[in-house]
């Protein structure tokens, strides 16, 4: 059965004690949910449930659409989805669920669909070295050399996100950053993850100075100061990346579980 809700907040409370079991996974749900306001073929909220096992999507644009829950209700969602005539770019779960979207998709409906980014998410409880003095947070003089290195970070990531300098220019406090010769050389920000967690992101240091350190002080002084606060810190990293990940290991940082962002082509 499935139930299409009117908007996020009516999806948010109808799903909220199943969304709340994975906090840290369900986060995105959280975030996202007030910002749907009005339901389309682009912009959705929907549940699928036979069985006791329920299936959750929420999709609103530009972000991915988020699934959650019972990867056996994917072939009813997606039949839902697709005879419908729903949107469907991209989409962000945990890998298990991912994966067995991904091959519905290929084998029933003929699309080609693949993996584009690999993560595990990451957590560490415990400061383990002392914070750096170099870091320093950021300001609105900032502005402009943060939103030129957020593009660069998404560049690098292969990610087709767009800079938001307004939205930059709001949380501009939340960036810690390093400067050296005058420029900024390595930053990260602090963002909205489970209640009892902050989430470490848009981690980039310029080309010309890796290797030298920069990054960990970095994220180790973001993760002393959330730890400080009494929060969890925690991170997204992608699996194909054994720089970033053998780091944020030896800052204490340990995986919790796996996700993945999926991608669907037209058909051959």
């Amino acid at each position: 059965m499935i139930t299409e809700y009117k908007t996020g907040s009516d999806f948010w409370e109808a799903n909220r004690e199943l969304l709340n079991t994975a906090p840290d996974l369900t986060a995105f749900f959280k975030l996202d949910s007030p910002l749907l306001k009005e339901t389309n073929r682009s912009n959705y909220a929907l549940k699928c449930e036979n069985g006791g096992n329920t299936l959750l999507a929420l999709k609103i644009e530009p972000f991915n659409c988020l699934l959650f829950g019972d990867a056996a209700r994917a072939p009813e969602l997606l039949s839902f989805i697709m005879n419908g005539g729903y949107e469907l770019k991209h989409y962000l779960s945990e890998s298990t669920l991912g994966d067995a979207v991904l091959e519905e998709l290929e084998k029933t409906y003929g699309l080609s669909c693949r993996e584009t980014l690999a993560m595990d998410y990451l957590e560490a409880e415990q400061q383990t070295e002392p914070s750096s003095a170099e870091v320093l947070t950021a300001d609105e003089s900032d502005l402009d050399e943060i939103c030129e290195c957020l593009e660069h970070f998404i560049t690098d990531c292969g990610l087709h996100d767009t800079i938001d300098r307004k939205q930059t220019k709001k949380t501009i406090g939340s960036f810690r950053l390093i400067r050296k010769n005058g420029e900024i050389v390595s930053m990260a920000r602090m963002a909205p993850a489970a209640e009892t967690a902050v989430r470490i992101v848009a981690v980039y240091t310029r080309d010309a100075y890796r290797g030298k350190g920069y990054a960990r002080k970095v994220v180790n002084t973001l993760k002393n100061e959330i730890l400080s606060a009494g929060r969890r810190a925690v991170l997204n990293v992608d699996r194909n990346n054994p720089i970033s990940y053998h780091l944020y290991a030896s800052l204490g940082f340990r995986r919790v579980f796996s996700q993945g962002e999926y991608r669907i082509s037209d058909p051959a």
